[in-house]
This record gives C-alpha cells, structure tokens and sequence, in this order.
C-alpha cells in the first residue's frame, strides 16, 4: 500500500497545481502539525486550498482542515514574509520528491521548498538563495540546511530519466548480483512499484541479476522508462485509484499493466485522487485508532466493574459483620460490663494493664466472662475477646453499651458506603452497555494494520467531520458531550446554532470566556459533568492569564441567552445577555489534567478537565498557570508521565496539539 507519493506521481501532480495556482495570491499559511501545511491562495472569483503533508503529499483539497488557534513561530515568520504575495511559478525539481512555489512580495522573490522525502521539510529561501527559513535545520555530508547557507537541492538519481534522447542504462549492469528491479530504483530514483511497472513492460524479470542483462534487454528498459515518463510529464492524465480486494493500495496517474484486472476507480484530476487516497488512509488510522480506543474503554469499565463489585460484597459483609458484634454485645451486655469492672478493679491492683495480661490464664479458669479473654492490649487499651464465633474489641475505659453504639455506627458507616459503591456499580454497568452497544453499532469496523481496509464509496466527496470537531470538546466522565468556543465567533456559533431545547451553558463570571455547552438533550446532568464543564469555562478564560486560584461559572439554558443588552443595546459577536435565574457554580479551580491512554501499543494524550481525564486515563499529572512556556511544559508533563507509565513513543502532532491546547500558552506543572 502506498504511503507517500512518487517523484512520478508529484509531476501529475504539479502539471495541474502549475495551471491552477500560478497567479493566484497567498491569502494565508496554516501549520496543522508537525509535517502538515495548508496553504490559501485566491484568484478572482475562486479560491483553492493547498495541502501539504511534508514526507507525504500535496495537493489541491476541498476538505476541512484543523488548524491551531495560534500558529507557531515558524508559521508567524512565513506570514510575515509572503502573505498576500502572488505565486509566479510552480515546479518540481527535476522528478525528485521536491515541490518549489516561488512567491512575489513587495518587490521580492521567495522561493517555498517542501521536501516530500524521508521526514520532509520545508525551506523558504530569500531573494538572495540563501534559506532565511527552515523547518528542521540539518547539517547533512552534501548540503547545510541551516538558515544563512546557500541553499543546495538534494543530490540527483545516477540515471537522469528525463533525458530528451532516452535514459542511458549501461550503468545497471555495474550492480552485480543486485537484482534488476533494486537497480532500477537505485539509479534512477523510480519507486518500487514504477520499476516494477518498467520490467513488467520491457519484458524482464524483475529477479534477474543486473550483471547479466543482455543489450536487447537494456534497450527494452530504456524505451520502457522513457514511455513512462512521457505519460505523465506530457500525455493526457488517467488519474485512478487502485483497489484490491476492498483495499485501497496506490493511487496513480496512468494506467499501469502490474494492475491490469484490478478495481480502478477513475478521477477527474490527480489533485483530487491524491486526496481522496490520502485522506482514507487517514481516516482508515483514525478510525481504528478510536475503535481500539473504544474497546480499552470497554476493558477499563470492565476492570472497574468488578473492583466495585468486590467493593460492594466487602461493605456489605463489613456492615453485617459489625451489626452482628453489636447485637452480641447487647445479648451479653451484663456479663461484658462486669467483666469490664473487674479487669479495671485488678488493674488498679496489679498496677499496669500488662501485669493484668499476665494474668489472663488465671483469669480464664473463672470460667464466663473471663473465658472469652482472647488477649488484652495494653495499648488502647483493649481486650479482645472471643464472643458467640464473633471476635469483640471492648474499649476497656468504656461501658460494653457505648462500644455496642461503636459498632453500630461502624455498620451504618459501611451500610452507606456500600450503597454508594451499588450506586457507582450502576453507572458503571449503564455505562458499559451504552459503549458495548456503540460498539455493536458499528456496521464495518475500520481497518487495522493487520486487517484488509474497506473501501469508501465511489463518490469523491468526502465525509464531513463532526460539528464539534471545529471547537474544543471533551466527553465528561458521565458520557456527555461537552463543547467550547475557541473565540467570539465560535462562540457565536455555538450558542445560535448548536444549543438546543435540554442543554445546558455555563460561562466563567469573567470577560474573554468561552462559552461551554453540554449536550444533555433533556436529560438530567450529573454535579461530576457540570464541574467538569465549569472547570473548562474557568480554565479556557482570564482566570488562567491573570493566575487567579479560583473562580465562578454561571449555568443556564440556552434560552436565557440573548443578543440584546439590558437596555436594548445590541450585543458584539460572541457576547450574550443572559436572563433569568442562573445557577453558580463557585471555587473551580483553574486546571487542566493531561492524561495517557494506551492500547495496542499506542500511546495518545488526553487533555481536559481532571474528572473527564481521570475517568479515561493510564495516568495523569495536573497544569494550572504559570509562566512556563507551552512547549516547555509539554516536555515537563511527558517525563512526569513516563515516570508513572514508562516510556512513551508519542507522534509529533501529538505534542504539537498539547502544546496547543495550553490556555494562552503558558502554565506550570501542579502534580506530578
């Protein structure tokens, strides 16, 4: 299956971005990741998005693309230099995995390199060819990718394939035993499956020794190459996607024969195919990865299951066993405090209630009370006796009456704890079957590594996401749906639009908050989830930048919220007047919990309010404001993490979106 495009498939690629952007103005840049670049660029009457995944792809989307509130500093500086430049040029250095757009601004030449090999980067070099930026400096034998250095392209294939009279092929036969097909990508830079694709047309084996290939066989390959890439570079473009069996394995430019009797499924453009190819094989991963995390939820609950039903048997043998002590004591209440009296009477005799445990065999042959001494402890002190199969601590400075009542309220203590952990063991068990029943929901299951992708349907338009993804959402510990604006405008939206009859919002008593919505749909909300979302509305607002310990959320219903003030006034973009009742939510400290969940053996974050957290987590350490950098604290939240897990093999993007979801971009470790 592929994973990243060809030199061959780029050139497809570059042969419509040349006629599509060039001309166009860069309206914006956005970093959505590590490798991830979304690029906006405007002509009149249209506007196209394009996308770049650096070691990966680019292309021309149409689709939903998340994107930071606040770009990192690499992004910044590229805004600085290029926004509302005009792209003047689009090409491909040579057929190598490099895109090169060059930009004018402001009298000035740029050119963008993005790398689309190995781990990819991305290079802005300056009117003068020197890199002015550079994602990932690098200091490699042949080039310096170092801001200030001349900027050097990567070192070309052995065998330029490009070349107007045909590529010479001699050189194969100097590989030795290395098989033709290693030797075709090694000299000219062809991918596995376009070298295959040549010996499949030139007639050769693709096992066959490299020093054994006859002329005849090397003017074969030599054609073959040739009419390969004069497909691509100058015939019309077939773009397809490759099926096999449900199973989405490579997307093409031009037809090839080692496909020949598979599913194909045409597109108008390669953009386009690109697209949709790349963007299953991420959905396909997402998909799985929120399957897997779905069952290790089911696991968790499972495992908690029965930690409280072992709990609720424990109280419950507790409260019984301690009724029945009581009720002995009672039963024998005359005989318990005259044994009391007497062993107090023969302390004062004996000086020390270890002179009277020395006692205890003579005292024993008295017969009852004194035969039911099983010891006595000086320290308390207390006698341990051995009452109806039942063994009695009696305080020895108290009457056999007040320590029945200890009993008894020893019982009522573990009678009430027992119905507490029934009523969590009910929640637990409600909760259990809605996600057994999610899962059971799931007509298809998608892919793992290990199973055969299914296939997407024909159309080429893709699946929207889910309306709360554009915001900040978390799923509470009782299974709500809980979502906050990122800025007035999303706050706007969701508050018109997505707050409806049964919900609920909460704010932070503060200006510059978000307004936090949770989706009850009617039905009664746990205090667990409303602290949560309150923790949310105070951690995401100016409590967090001005340091406060605490703060008050207001909850109302999405009715109370109006757009005109108390005095007729109309209300800005973001900000309502809220009517009515409220309730107040006071004390909610302002703190995120970030959190490790792992399950086949991948490791994800979670971040969001400390019960939400704590109901999914591994482990988890507590943030709260503070004055340490995001990425910084990031850093220090991942080694406090790993203390308690171990090692943790977590994805860049997965850093990028913590270091993101740091309110105002600052904060400080609270518990580790």
């Amino acid at each position: 299956m592929k994973e990243a495009l060809s030199g061959l498939d780029l050139a497809a690629v570059v042969r419509e971005l040349s006629s599509a952007i060039k001309g166009a103005r860069l309206a914006n840049i956005y970093q959505a990741g590590r490798n991830k670049f979304l690029l906006k660029l405007r002509k009149p009457g249209v506007t196209h998005r394009l996308l770049v995944e650096l070691g990966v792809r680019a292309n021309l989307t149409q689709r939903e693309v998340e994107v930071p509130e606040r770009p990192p500093p690499f992004c910044m500086g590229l805004r600085k230099d290029l926004r509302g430049g005009v792209v003047v040029d689009v090409r491909q250095h040579g057929l190598d995995r490099v895109l090169e757009l060059t930009v004018a601004n402001r009298g000035d030449r740029y050119k963008l390199v993005f790398e689309l090999f190995g781990d990819g980067n991305f290079i802005l070099i300056g009117p003068d060819g020197r890199i002015k930026r550079v994602l990932r400096p690098k200091e490699m034998r042949d080039r310096k990718l170092l801001v200030g250095e001349e900027f050097k392209y990567p070192p070309q294939p052995a065998i330029d394939i490009t070349a107007p009279d045909g590529p010479d092929m001699s050189g194969l036969r100097e590989l030795g035993d290395l098989e033709a097909v290693r030797g075709l990508s090694r000299l000219t830079g062809l991918s596995g499956p376009y070298a295959e694709e040549v010996l499949l047309r030139a007639g050769v084996e693709k096992g066959k020794p490299c020093s054994s290939l006859s002329d005849a066989e090397l003017a074969r390959l030599r054609e073959a190459v040739a009419g390969l890439v004069r497909s691509v570079l100058e015939g019309p473009l077939k773009p397809r996607i490759v099926v096999n069996g449900g199973r989405w394995v490579d997307v093409i430019p031009v037809r090839l024969l080692r496909y020949a009797g598979l599913e194909e499924r045409i597109f108008p453009t390669m953009n386009e195919a690109v697209d949709a190819y790349f963007s299953k094989l991420e959905a396909d991963r997402l998909g799985a990865a929120a399957l897997a995390d779905l069952e290790e939820q089911v696991r968790k609950l499972e495992r908690m299951l029965a930690a409280q039903e072992e709990a609720v048997e424990r109280f419950r043998a507790e409260a019984e066993t301690k009724r029945r002590i009581a009720d002995a004591i009672y039963a024998h209440l005359n005989e318990l405090n005259f044994l009391l009296d007497a062993l107090r009477d023969l302390k004062e005799t004996a000086g020390s209630w270890e002179a009277v445990r020395g006692k205890l065999g003579e005292l024993r042959a008295r017969g009852p009370p004194f035969s039911w001494l099983k010891d006595l402890l000086p320290s308390g002190p207390s006698a341990l006796l051995d009452l109806d199969g039942l063994e009695v601590s009696l305080d020895l400075r108290r009457s056999a009456q007040e320590t029945a009542a200890g009993y008894y309220e020893l019982a009522k203590k573990a009678r009430k704890k027992a119905e507490g952990a029934a009523k969590a063991l009910e929640e637990t068990r409600a909760r259990l079957e809605e996600l057994k029943a999610r899962l059971r929901a799931v007509p298809i299951r998608p892919a793992r590594p290990t199973e055969r992708a299914e296939a997407l349907p024909k159309a080429v338009r893709p699946k929207k996401r889910a309306w709360y993804e554009r915001f900040r959402w978390f799923t509470s510990s009782d299974g709500f749906l809980v979502v906050a604006g990122k800025d007035a405008t999303t706050n706007e939206l969701l508050v018109k639009r997505y707050a409806g009859p049964g919900d609920l919002l909460l704010h932070a008593e503060l200006p510059g908050a978000p307004f936090v919505l949770v989706k009850a749909g009617g039905q009664e909300v746990p205090e667990s989830t409303l602290s949560e979302a309150a923790q949310m509305a105070i951690t995401y607002s100016r409590a967090w930048k001005y340091g406060l310990g605490a703060a008050t959320a207001i909850c109302f219903k999405p009715e109370q919220a109006k757009k005109i003030g108390p005095h007729g006034e109309k209300l800005p973009k973001g900000s309502f007047y809220v009517v009515g009742k409220k309730e107040y939510i006071r004390g909610v400290k302002p703190q995120l919990a970030i959190g490790v969940s792992r399950s086949g053996g991948r490791a994800e974050l979670i971040i969001g309010p400390v019960g939400a957290v704590e109901a999914r987590a591994e482990a988890y350490v507590l943030i709260g404001p503070g004055d340490v950098e995001a990425s910084r604290l990031v850093a220090e939240v991942i080694r406090a993490l790993e203390a308690k897990v171990g090692k943790l093999e977590l994805p860049r993007e997965e850093l990028e979106r913590a270091k993101s979801l740091v309110p105002y971009g600052r904060g400080r470790l609270l518990r580790a």
